[in-house]
């Protein structure tokens, strides 16, 4: 019995170590959002705050990126 209990806690540490290695790493995590939407779009800016929020909230970068005009030409 004891053996199987040591076995089954070794197991689970096998097991999450790797979930707590990733948790730990999430600052360094940068997401980008490309929309092809000029800044007078109400619908992207929205969208544009909800991820600034997401991303103080979980503790990552995040980056919106759009052509200001809405000129694809623009984000070469």
């Amino acid at each position: 019995m004891k053996t199987l209990i040591t076995s089954l806690a070794v197991g689970a540490a096998v097991l999450t170590a790797p979930v707590a290695a990733m948790a730990a790493g999430h600052g360094e995590l940068k997401y980008v959002l490309v929309s092809h939407a000029p800044d007078s779009d109400t619908w992207w800016n929205t969208i544009k705050n909800g991820i600034a929020l997401a991303g103080e909230q979980v503790g990552v970068e995040v980056e919106y990126r759009n052509p200001p005009t809405g000129d694809i030409a623009d984000m070469a």
